[in-house]
């Protein structure tokens, strides 16, 4: 009986002496090499020191105003364009950024009020970049609308907006 007692005791201690020499990690500890030393300790939420990047693109021709021009197309009902923005694609927690997108432009569809653009996008973690869909309807030809975007990252903590506008031809 005290040999079992002592083998017991010796299984204690081995994996005591196992479980206290395992090292920890920090989950950041990956994106340290993409971050470098802008990473903080989040426990006490102090706050980062990544320049989270979010500058919208029309992906069309922009006059020397900054004024984007779209020529819709005659004789279709809409006219899909894919616009866009250069963005940071993950944050601290490495979570893919989620962006936000608004237009005060509207057509009506079977008595239902339809955006001209899609509402959220996530950002892809392997690209720089994220894009949204806008479907203008030929009767909005001659318009000038602003599309509008707001960038969520670090679970909304941080966001930044930006916006551009565009002219229907």
């Amino acid at each position: 009986m005290a040999m079992e007692k002592i083998k017991k005791i010796t299984l204690l201690l081995m994996l005591g002496v196992i479980f206290a020499s395992c090292e920890k990690s920090s989950p950041l500890d990956d994106y340290t090499e993409v971050y470098g030393d802008s990473l903080t300790d989040t426990i006490t939420n102090n706050s980062t020191n990544i320049a989270y990047k979010f500058d919208m693109v029309g992906r069309c021709y922009q006059d020397p105003n900054g004024y984007y021009h779209l020529d819709l197309i005659e004789g279709e009902n809409q006219t899909l364009h894919r616009f866009g923005a250069y963005i940071t694609n993950i944050d601290i927690y490495g979570l893919p950024t989620q962006v936000i997108w608004s237009c005060e432009a509207y057509w009506e569809f079977n008595d239902n009020t339809v955006p001209i653009v899609n509402g959220t996008s996530f950002v892809d973690p392997t690209m720089d970049s994220v894009f949204c869909m806008m479907a203008p309807i030929f009767e909005m030809q001659g318009d000038t609308v602003t599309i509008q975007g707001q960038a969520w990252f670090e679970e909304g903590d941080i966001i930044i907006y930006d916006s551009f506008n565009i002219i229907f031809e």
